[in-house]
């Protein structure tokens, strides 16, 4: 073997040498990524399911339709809040349609122990025509089904249709809205039904309303006429936007006080919990961070002394969770009360509005402060 053949061996050996300690130490640093990442959010969110998984016929047409598909990734592609049931609204950023029906599929998912479920929005009318293949897709497919509907004001329909000069407003998000229930169980018409014609009940909820848009809401519709009486069903996300939850809460509360005297002085806050922190004993790590519990905590701990500083009626929803748990001599019992991890069942609303009704008989026949 010549010197140069030698030079060339020894330079070829070197080249394998170092690509392949090179190879080794880029795959090192691979899964020590892998595994801090997989420590930090979980193995298994590496190889997740997606939550639905549409033959891609259904998936043309409801893209077609330009069918909103809720908790599912967007697979649709419609953006947020551009669906059928909302409009753009430069006060309030978005308010819901008038004269609306939406037709509602809670869909089956793709994975286990899944408490936030794939929705499907379609319109609703007999002058709109689905392929055979979708209806027998969605009659497969569909764990329940209902239906949304709007009246010539943009609010969600209560019933029985009540009319009074005596009106309650009810703000709030999708828990106020009623996401997962028909019309007549929504908490405003179940509260409707409740207290007769005494007072014409409004629900002025909002899906995906911030506590802040909830204000803006009570604002806009009271500088245009006075009411009986206001209900905020405030669900806790209603604060998260900001980093204290307390002092968003705190703030959101002081700006709506401004507008007391607009409803004679007769304002009922309701902080609604979430499922996860209702049976946090029950889902421990599959459930909320230590950090949103402990966020919650101070929310139930403070707001009974901010709303009484403000004059506001107060109640906690998390109390008639665990009562209703006593009662029913059933850990399981909870579960009846939502149709999701967050909003409420035809159950959970009549429970709400039983409540509400309490409040109102006891504390309204008063004279306003």
């Amino acid at each position: 073997m010549t010197t140069r053949q030698s030079s060339n061996s020894k330079s070829s050996a070197v080249h394998l040498f170092s690509y392949l300690t090179g190879l080794l130490t880029a795959s090192l640093i691979f899964s020590l990524l892998f595994l801090f990442l997989g420590y930090k959010i979980g193995f298994s969110n590496f190889f997740r399911k997606p939550k639905i998984v549409l033959p891609q016929d259904i998936l043309n047409e409801l893209t077609q339709l330009k069918a909103p598909i809720e908790n599912a990734e967007n697979p649709t592609k419609v953006p947020r809040h551009d669906t059928l049931l909302v409009r753009p609204d430069k006060k309030l950023g978005y308010v819901l349609r008038p004269n609306v029906r939406i037709s509602v599929s809670m869909l089956k998912s793709a994975r286990a122990i899944n408490i936030d479920p794939p929705v499907l929005h379609l319109k609703y009318g007999d002058d709109l025509q689905y392929s055979d293949r979708l209806k027998t897709y969605l009659k497969k497919e569909s764990r329940l089904d209902y239906s949304y509907s709007t009246d010539g004001n943009g609010f969600r329909k209560t019933v029985p249709n009540v009319k009074s000069d005596k009106q309650v407003l009810i703000i709030g998000d999708s828990v106020a809205f009623g996401l997962g229930v028909d019309d007549e169980n929504t908490a405003a018409s179940q509260l409707q039904k409740l207290i007769g014609e005494q007072y014409e009940i409004i629900n002025a909820g909002v899906g995906g309303y911030t506590g802040q848009q909830a204000f803006l809401m009570a604002k806009h519709l009271s500088d245009e006429k006075k009411f009986s009486g206001l209900i905020y069903i405030a669900c806790q996300n209603d604060f998260m936007d900001g980093k204290d939850w307390v002092a968003e809460a705190k703030d959101i509360l002081a700006k709506i006080s401004t507008l007391s005297n607009r409803f004679d002085n007769k304002v009922i806050v309701l902080l609604e919990t979430y499922m996860e922190y209702n049976l946090r004993d029950f889902f421990l790590e599959k459930g909320w961070s230590d950090k949103d519990i402990e966020n919650t905590h101070s929310l139930r701990q403070s707001l009974p002394k901010i709303t009484a500083d403000l004059r506001f009626e107060y109640h906690d929803w998390t109390e008639d969770v665990s009562k209703f748990m006593e009662n029913e001599k059933s850990v399981f019992s909870r579960f009846a009360l939502y149709t999701d991890h967050t909003h409420l069942s035809p159950l959970g609303n009549r429970l709400m509005a039983n409540v509400l009704f309490s409040i109102i008989q006891r504390k309204w026949s008063e004279p306003p402060h």
